[in-house]
């Protein structure tokens, strides 16, 4: 059974394997069934079911996993940056490391929309061609990098450039020319990189190596791109993401009760909005809970280490007391 089949079973033989194959594209297409009312909510019980269960062994008569107190303090430090920064929408989601729990959601449900932690997800890609490592050196140059009819600009062009710099550094800093030319060396083509991506779940709309691998043209949700970084805590990747924490743009997002390690991602929409997310997990050296912080905003300065990083130290040090 896919996403794309047109009738779907009724809802008593819906099963959690059905659920687990529709996954994120169900949350992007789920308003072009034509259900019923009973059948829409249903529906939408099995989803939520999914998400709040363990992934390898649901837990039967579960109806929630939240934890109230821990939800309202983390809605209070949302909206109090939502308030500072004028923002028109904004989410966390806390969830458990081992089990796939979530314990916190505040703020408003996203549809799909591009993300800049995706970059993230590129470069998991790259690394696991072989044919890059963190410790290759590349050259950005000034920050400004002219693609045929493209061009490319590191967000410190107008005041200094990296010049050499690592394949660690570059992502730490957010490089979009680090970005570029990592994939650039990994994959053949635009096609091999969408090919790449979609194995993590990631489907790109509109293909493009200058792009895709920044976030653009990848429809996604923070539930999404938290569930990925779930996953990669446990793998090699684990190293860059503590590096960006710790030298890299994400140091807000810092605990001094507690290391932790993560992305930024800074984005702009096609509705000119700019969609600043950091997403992390702490402990570092043994998670046990991951973290995302999704805000989208009018204008600069648009910062995901600076912004949505902040909230996320701010929701660690409560966590890390209680």
């Amino acid at each position: 059974m896919t996403a794309d089949t047109n009738t779907l079973p009724d809802s008593d033989t819906f099963s959690i394997n059905d659920i687990y194959k529709l996954g994120i594209e169900v949350q992007r297409k789920i308003v072009h069934y034509k259900y019923s009312m009973k059948k829409t909510i249903i529906l939408l019980i099995s989803i939520t079911t999914f998400i709040t269960c363990s992934p390898t062994k649901p837990k039967a008569g579960q109806v929630s996993t939240i934890d109230s107190t821990l939800q309202v303090r983390v809605d209070s430090i949302l909206q109090n940056k939502l308030s500072e920064l004028d923002a028109t929408a904004g989410q966390v989601i806390v969830m458990e490391v081992q089990t796939g729990e979530i314990k916190a959601s505040v703020g408003t449900d996203s549809m799909p929309q591009e993300s800049g932690l995706v970059r993230t997800v590129s470069l998991l890609a790259a690394l696991e061609t072989g044919k890059v490592k963190l410790s290759d050196t590349i050259n950005v140059g000034n920050g400004i990098l002219a693609i045929g009819r493209d061009t490319l600009y590191d967000h410190n062009w107008h005041r200094g450039r990296y010049g050499k710099i690592t394949v660690e550094q570059g992502f730490g800093l957010e490089s979009n020319i680090a970005n570029y030319k990592i994939v650039r060396k990994a994959f053949k083509n635009e096609q091999t990189l969408a090919e790449s991506l979609a194995k993590y779940g990631y489907q790109v709309k509109d293909t493009s190596l200058v792009y895709n691998s920044l976030g653009y043209g990848i429809p996604t949700t923070p539930l999404q791109n938290l569930t990925f970084f779930n996953a990669a805590s446990k793998t090699t990747i684990k190293q860059v993401l503590e590096y960006a924490v710790s030298d890299g743009l994400a140091k807000l997002a810092q605990s001094d009760k507690v290391r932790v390690a993560g992305a930024t991602g800074t984005i702009r929409l096609p509705n000119g909005e700019y969609g600043v997310e950091f997403c992390g997990y702490f402990p570092a050296d043994n998670p046990k809970y991951s973290i995302i912080v999704s805000i989208n905003k009018k204008g600069l300065p648009a910062s995901g280490g600076l912004m949505a990083g902040e909230v996320f130290r701010q929701i660690v040090d409560y966590m890390a007391t209680e």
